[in-house]
């Protein structure tokens, strides 16, 4: 079985592994809750997070360079910061855009 998605970073790239990815997407599916993420979102976090788990468990291999992987996963975890927020915000948009027909209500409005 091949990657699901393709990892635009050259170098983690030949360190992900499909268990990674996999581990990376069951994650993203908890850090949603009860929100189902876009495919776009979904690929977008799926992408940081199984970088941000490559270069955990790369980072204490001297071999392999672990300031790099130490820099990388800095990057991706403050990358992460900022798209998991949006991707909730974006989510729970679209669930009131679907369900907004069941949630209108009017008032009446007159003057005096």
């Amino acid at each position: 079985m091949a990657l699901v998605y393709e990892y635009p970073d050259a170098y983690l790239r030949t360190y992900v592994t499909e268990d990674r990815e996999t581990r990376a997407l069951a994650d993203v599916e908890l850090m949603g809750g009860t929100r189902t993420f876009s495919a776009d979102w979904t690929e977008r976090l799926t992408i940081t997070q199984t970088y941000i788990i490559t270069a955990t468990e790369n980072q204490a291999d001297t071999e392999a360079n672990g300031d790099l992987f130490t820099a990388k996963l800095k990057t991706y975890r403050q990358q992460m910061q900022i798209l998991l927020p949006q991707a909730i915000a974006a989510a729970d948009i679209e669930a009131d855009v679907e369900g907004a027909g069941l949630a209108l209500f009017s008032i009446p409005l007159e003057r005096a």
